[in-house]
């Protein structure tokens, strides 16, 4: 139901004044949206304020949008260690909100990325974990090692050709031999060969891909690696890793600069993935290119190797487990064996596997073989390392950093950064808890509302749609998670806004949402060359009852049309 104007008016101005928040009328003239005048125009920034020329970067944009009507600005910076802020930066966040304030622009904060690691910058431990079950090692000199053995290795130096296709798939394809993908042997990173491809541009797809598939030992960790060059390149270079029912275990892409055409080029470089094999072991190992437009990329020397003890977490819901060869003894930590100083490297995909350190007095013998289980923070997606939502110390931490961000800014807009959690209800704490999926992530989110208005009784709280969405990220077999998030959208507090952003699928979402109640907004943009999708998705977000705004949202800082969107969604005149 539709308030009305002049008392809508009074409310934000009586909210506004006991706050402490200072508010243009663009910004408190509101509506609750399926109206001709979108009340949220919003644009997306990205920037942790390292210096002052950042700062001056997010001023300017500030300044542009006030310009053209745009009344707010959903921001992604540190929030999550807000009560840790140096004075320095507290200073330059200073000058962009006097910016926003006089510019008519509200800052909405962004914040606790469970997909992203919340939180794992205070402790890496709350990472969430995959178990890696039995992994031996092997005592010597007061430490137990990994070794691994060579039968749980596979190689392919692409040596060995049928023509233009490798003779060695282990059961996978080659996309295209003699057409798009040849043997070269005259550019090659090892050996006397390498596999190129060219003319990608002609797929359907833009493919230029080689698979292979492989048996290896079920829940373990493997790291597998491959060298790729490209010339005058327009595509997707990386190396990925899936489970045989289809599951992404992990992916790595190789990024390089691009000329005045769009295109890139490189020389030999590395690319590999970390991940837990399933419980059949069984994998398909992914190299080339997808979205392939133009120009030549070589592949050469793929290695998939296993890895030991790495990046162990080191938690209650995490436990490390040391027994004897058969099974029979448990050995105590501290006692019988210890783990050095915790060192998480989780963005180094070649980080050396650890060994534990046997101490005088142990009941391990020296050559003896250990078996192993453990947690490893699992690299998925981006790559990305997710975290716990069944730790208690989180949500201290999600208390800490509301209380800051409401000392530094008294948001009335807060906005949960809760996307593509692609790792969740693996580890022991998940699992005591006796709940699905659904209801874990649910709980998370409502508790993650209740800290908000806690510290912000009237506290507007907007999220991203995909992990509530049936049309999107909530369904089973997403990623490594165990478990479903089907029916998660029936377990949250209503009251929070719901921004949509899958373009293809932005009718259903929309939809789905405002059919069961939820406001939303639709999430525009994504640095394309044009407003085209900007138009389709403010014309929905006309018609969608319950709608409250559209916003401008860029991953790539691509601000060259940010007046063109501010002079497409500003409100009408009348």
């Amino acid at each position: 139901m539709k308030r009305f104007a002049v008392f809508s008016l009074i409310v934000a101005a009586i909210a506004a004044s006991a706050f402490g928040v200072c508010q243009s009328p663009r910004v408190c003239a509101a509506a609750d949206g399926n109206s001709e005048t979108m009340r949220d125009r919003w644009f997306y920034v990205s920037n942790n304020l390292p210096d002052e020329e950042e700062t001056n970067k997010v001023v300017r944009l500030i300044e542009r949008a006030g310009k053209v009507n745009l009344n707010g600005m959903l921001w992604s910076t540190p929030w999550d260690s807000a009560d840790e802020w140096t004075a320095e930066r507290i200073a330059r966040f200073e000058r962009v909100k006097q910016a926003a304030d006089a510019a008519g622009v509200e800052i909405i904060p962004i914040l606790w990325s469970i997909g992203y690691g919340t939180m794992t910058g205070r402790d890496p431990n709350l990472a969430e974990g995959l178990a890696i079950r039995d992994l031996p090692l092997t005592v010597r000199d007061g430490r137990a090692c990994f070794v691994p053995s060579s039968e749980t290795s596979f190689i392919c130096d692409m040596e060995t050709w049928q023509g233009d296709k490798l003779a060695d798939l282990s059961g996978g394809f080659q996309d295209r031999p003699g057409t798009s993908s040849f043997c070269d042997k005259e550019i090659f990173h090892g050996g006397a060969a390498s596999l190129r491809f060219e003319k990608m541009e002609t797929d359907p797809h833009g493919h230029g891909r080689v698979m292979w598939e492989l048996a290896l030992e079920p829940n373990r960790l493997y790291r597998a690696s491959v060298w790729l060059k490209v010339s005058d390149f327009i595509g997707r270079p990386l190396v990925q890793a899936y489970s045989m029912s289809g599951n992404q275990l992990s992916a790595q892409s190789l990024h390089a600069k691009a000329d005045a055409n769009g295109k890139i080029a490189f020389d030999w470089r590395k690319a590999e993935v970390v991940f837990r094999t399933p419980e059949d072991g069984k994998v398909r190992i992914y190299a080339g290119v997808w979205d392939g437009k133009s120009g030549k990329v070589w592949i050469d020397d793929l290695a998939v190797e296993p890895v030991g003890l790495v990046n162990p977490l080191q938690r209650p819901g995490t436990p490390i487990t040391v027994t004897s060869a058969d099974g029979k003894t448990r050995y105590e930590r501290g006692k019988d064996w210890d783990l050095r100083k915790f060192q998480l490297a989780p963005w180094k995909l070649d980080a050396p596997s650890q060994s534990l350190v046997i101490p005088e007095g142990s009941r391990i013998a020296d050559g003896e073989t250990l078996r192993v289980s453990y947690y490893y923070p699992a690299l998925v997606g981006a790559p990305q390392i997710g975290t716990c939502m069944s730790e208690p110390e989180v949500y201290e931490y999600f208390e800490k950093s509301a209380a800051a961000v409401v000392k530094l800014l008294n948001p009335q807009k807060w906005f949960l950064s809760m996307d593509e959690i692609r790792c969740a209800n693996t580890c022991e704490a998940c699992h005591a808890r006796n709940m699905s999926l659904a209801e874990i992530l649910a709980d998370c989110i409502t508790k993650q509302r209740a800290i908000i208005k806690k510290v912000r009784p009237d506290a507007e709280i907007y999220i991203w749609s995909d992990m509530l969405d049936p049309n999107h990220n909530a369904h089973a077999n997403y990623y490594v998670c165990e478990g479903d998030y089907s029916g998660v959208w029936d377990l949250i507090p209503k009251d929070l806004i719901i921004s949509c952003w899958w373009y293809e699928m932005r009718e259903k979402s929309m939809e789905f949402f405002s059919s069961r109640g939820f406001k939303t907004q639709g999430a525009a943009y994504y640095d394309t060359d044009d407003l085209d999708g900007c138009a389709d998705w403010l014309e929905l977000c006309k018609r969608t009852p319950g709608c409250l705004g559209i916003m401008y949202t860029t991953w790539q800082r691509k601000y060259e049309l940010l007046e063109g969107f501010g002079k497409l969604v500003q409100p009408s005149q009348r």
